[in-house]
């Protein structure tokens, strides 16, 4: 039997609704890849990887076959400082959530503290731990048996 995807990680989710994405250069020494949090300068002109409690404009990296530079320990295609990557600040995404989403009035967190190899900093949560509420975002899905839930944006 072979088992059929229905989204992948950074894949938008095509809801009726506004979107907003942009592509902006990555700036700092942290790769990112498909469907991770980054967090705007306070100019506004690039984006950079989450590293600190205090940000509040996120926004999700969406899925895109070309502008990876970099190479992760996995040697997964990441993108690198002075990549163009586009970042979705409202819309519907698809993320893989570090702990399930069993409620989808949750709110949505983003790991901005305490980062582990299972929680990196960026990564999206239903749970408080370590985390800052993502301003605008709500659950639309529980998390599917593929560990995918989707998100709606609304922007900060």
């Amino acid at each position: 039997m072979v088992q059929q995807l229905n989204a992948v990680v950074g894949q938008r989710g095509r809801l009726t609704a506004y979107e907003s994405v942009l592509s902006l250069p990555l700036s700092g020494l942290t790769l990112v890849n498909d469907g991770v949090v980054v967090v705007r300068t306070t100019d506004g002109k690039s984006v950079k990887a989450v590293s600190a409690a205090t940000p509040t404009r996120f926004g999700v990296v969406v899925r895109h076959g070309v502008g990876k530079t970099g190479k992760d320990t996995a040697g997964k295609e990441a993108y690198k400082a002075g990549d163009m990557l586009p970042v979705m600040f409202s819309g519907a995404i698809w993320v893989k959530p570090t702990a399930p989403v069993t409620d989808i009035t949750a709110a949505v967190y983003v790991k901005t503290a305490n980062g582990t190899e299972s929680a990196p900093l960026g990564s999206l949560s239903s749970v408080a731990t370590d985390g800052t509420a993502l301003p605008g975002a709500v659950w639309e899905t529980l998390t599917g048996a593929d560990g995918l839930a989707l998100i709606n944006l609304r922007g900060a």
